[in-house]
């Protein structure tokens, strides 16, 4: 927000005094006034005190929400210049305050110069992490939550299957890849199979993941109980296709598998055929709302109705469709720097309306969201925070997060988001 000066309202009457200056409104007085702003615009009562925190941290450092009362930081090492990070972890503060509070480590391990991949509170005593960029490629380790103290480690990227078992992708060089069945509390494995160069598909129950799909070495894709890896049915390669690299996905009750040249869709219970589409240089396939979305090379992303496999209509290049419906889609626009959200219609590729919808920063969040979150920043002041209406409708202006300036994730009612400063602020959402 910027505050103009307008000067007096009238002339002077002492010709040889000058007007004096209006000094420039500190931030301390700008937040407010944003949130007048704010109120205005969403109708909203003045906001009661509520959970805020800030994360002393770096500008590299990365902050992870684990969905069960711990807060995560990644950052380097201070004072080392060779890439060495350490794993902080925090206790979420419970009690609300007029401003926030200033967090503390509960302990600190060292990880070296990899990447998190996933970090996820297990229980109340365990902390998973996954790691890429390790000596072995992708490691996942389960730490004492309580105190950093390591208590396992394995090869591969963690996929929780329930909060006691989980499943360990692993990746080499080679074709030959491995899916296992870790017990959390223990690292025993309790089944595995060898999958081919694609990341496994999940198809999840109200109790986690109950179906693991995998396309096999010899080009067959496979449907694997989850919980004791038993099949439980198997797609030969295609006679249609011979040769040709087969990757499946599982959307909705379907196993949706593309090859270079066509996608097909069985029925998840029993893999029967519900329909073939020839499409060629397919790339990807992804759910994307009430539609299936097929990238294709050249051709931008291709929406599909899922019950026949028709083409409803195509989303040009340079999007990544969020959501779709048979008028319009929700997307992210990379030939924006920084890539923004963006709603356009079916008919045009374009917003529907003439309105602000194609300034939003996406917010990262955890599982799949009706309505994604977006923030929007005003210099000197934070960033006004948003859901994003898939259907087109205008964002609605929920929140606004002091001395925030975007790279938000949110998490279970909690969103945290870089500040000005250089820290992280946490927030609990008032919506």
């Amino acid at each position: 927000m910027t505050v103009i000066d307008l000067g007096e309202r009238t002339e002077p009457t002492d010709p040889l005094r000058r007007p004096r200056r209006r000094p420039r409104p500190s931030r301390s007085l700008l937040v407010p006034v944003a949130l007048v702003v704010l109120l205005v615009l969403t109708g909203a009562a003045p906001p009661a005190p509520r959970m805020q925190a800030i994360l002393p941290s770096s500008l590299s450092a990365q902050v992870f929400l684990t969905g069960s009362g711990q807060i995560v930081a990644v950052k380097p090492v201070t004072g080392v210049a060779d890439g060495s990070q350490e794993l902080l972890a925090y206790r979420q503060p419970e009690r609300a305050t007029g401003a926030p509070q200033q967090l503390t480590a509960l302990w600190r391990t060292p990880v070296g110069s990899a990447q998190p991949m996933v970090v996820e509170r297990v229980d109340d005593s365990a902390l998973l992490l996954s790691l890429t960029g390790t000596d072995a490629g992708m490691e996942t380790m389960l730490l004492d939550s309580r105190t950093g103290q390591l208590r396992w480690r394995q090869n591969g990227v963690a996929v929780f299957i329930a909060s006691h078992l989980i499943l360990l992708q692993t990746y080499g060089r080679q074709d030959l890849d491995r899916v296992a069945a870790v017990d959390v509390a223990s690292g025993r494995e309790l089944w595995s199979v060898s999958s081919k160069g694609f990341w496994p598909s999940y198809h999840r129950d109200p109790a986690g993941i109950d179906v693991v799909v995998v396309t096999t070495v010899g080009g067959d894709v496979e449907v694997l109980d989850a919980r004791s890896g038993t099949r439980r049915g198997r797609l030969p390669t295609d006679v249609d296709d011979p040769g040709e690299q087969r990757y499946a996905s599982v959307i909705g009750d379907l196993v949706v598998v593309r090859s270079p040249s066509a996608v097909a869709a069985y029925q998840l219970d029993g893999l029967a055929r519900r329909w073939r589409t020839d499409v060629q240089s397919v790339e990807l396939i992804y759910s994307c709302g009430a539609l299936i979305c097929v990238s294709i090379a050249g051709s931008g992303v291709h929406l599909l109705d899922p019950a026949t496999g028709a083409l409803r209509w195509i989303v040009g290049e340079g999007f990544d469709v969020l959501h779709a419906g048979d008028r319009r889609a929700l997307v992210v626009d990379h030939r924006q720097r920084p890539p923004t959200v963006a709603t356009i219609d079916a008919g045009t590729g374009r917003p529907p309306t003439a309105d602000d919808s194609w300034d939003w920063d996406l917010v990262q969040g955890f599982g799949v969201a009706s309505h994604p979150l977006g923030t929007r920043s005003i210099p000197d002041v934070g960033a006004v925070l948003a859901r994003l209406d898939p259907a087109g409708g205008p964002p609605r202006r929920i929140d606004l997060l002091p001395g925030a300036v975007g790279n938000c994730r949110h998490r279970d009612g909690l969103i945290v988001c870089r500040r000005r400063d250089g820290n992280f602020g946490l927030w609990q959402l008032r919506d």
